[in-house]
Order: C-alpha cells, then sequence, then structure tokens
C-alpha cells in the first residue's frame, strides 16, 4: 500500500483511477420511443434487424432502456431516438430486467450529413417520425 504522507496533492491519477470515481452525467427522466438497430450475422445488411424500446432516462454518455419481451441483443447497436432525431452506438453495461444501461460511444445527428455507410439509419428515422400536423397513415 502507498504511503499517503509521500504522495503529493497536486499528483495526477492515472485514467484508470479517475475513470472509477468519476460520476455519471445526469440523467434526464423520459417516456420517449426508441428503436435499436443492429445485423445479426456479417453477411447481412446494416439495419436488418430493429427492436422497439422505450427510453426512461438518457444523458450525453447513455440510457436506460426497457424492451417489451427478452430478448438477446449484440455487443453494440445503434439506438435510435425518434424524437431527439439522433442515433446512438451503443453498447449494454448493465442488465435488470426488463431494462438494460446503455453506454454511447458515439451519437450522429440525423438531420445532418452522416457518412455513406450508415445512411440507412436516417431512412429507418424518417419512416418512424412522424411530422407535427400529420399522419403515418
Amino acid at each position: 500500500m502507498p504511503d499517503t504522507d509521500s504522495m503529493q496533492a497536486d499528483q495526477p491519477l492515472n485514467d484508470q483511477s479517475l475513470s472509477a470515481y468519476q460520476s455519471r452525467p445526469p440523467r434526464k427522466r423520459t417516456l420517449l420511443s426508441g428503436k435499436l438497430v443492429y445485423r445479426d450475422r456479417p453477411f447481412l445488411p446494416d439495419g436488418s434487424f430493429t427492436i422497439d424500446c422505450s427510453i426512461r432516462d438518457i444523458s450525453e454518455g447513455g440510457a436506460k432502456i426497457v424492451l417489451d419481451k427478452r430478448q438477446l441483443l449484440p455487443p453494440e447497436f445503434f439506438l435510435i431516438v425518434v424524437k431527439y432525431c439522433t442515433a446512438h452506438w451503443a453498447r449494454v453495461v448493465w442488465l435488470k430486467y426488463p431494462a438494460r444501461g446503455l453506454q454511447f460511444s458515439k451519437t450522429y445527428k440525423l438531420d445532418a450529413g452522416l457518412p455513406d455507410e450508415l445512411k440507412f439509419i436516417r431512412e429507418l428515422w424518417g419512416n418512424l417520425y412522424v411530422r407535427p400536423g400529420t399522419t403515418n397513415w
């Protein structure tokens, strides 16, 4: 065990110990609709599988989602937040049925320019989003 008297107060913490003590960004409680998007096999196109979910809280760094059914999810996938016009590259960091905690590693604005390989996400979002004053039928 290090001698605390010999440690200097301005000594930087290493990355691992710093992340262990950082609190997560504050999450906003919500009741939003979302869609999880992934592919099940390498030879299938992206967006081959979609699952509806409810988003119960959300922040810059992650979200709590609830699925209607017990379902296995891949290690990483996109979470489309319909109302906010965003897609998050996410991974599951905790599970307490029926909820799952997600951590975001990248966020994309769907009304901005997207790389060609991600344009399918905008199309999925466009099919989900109901513009004010219009209907889906």
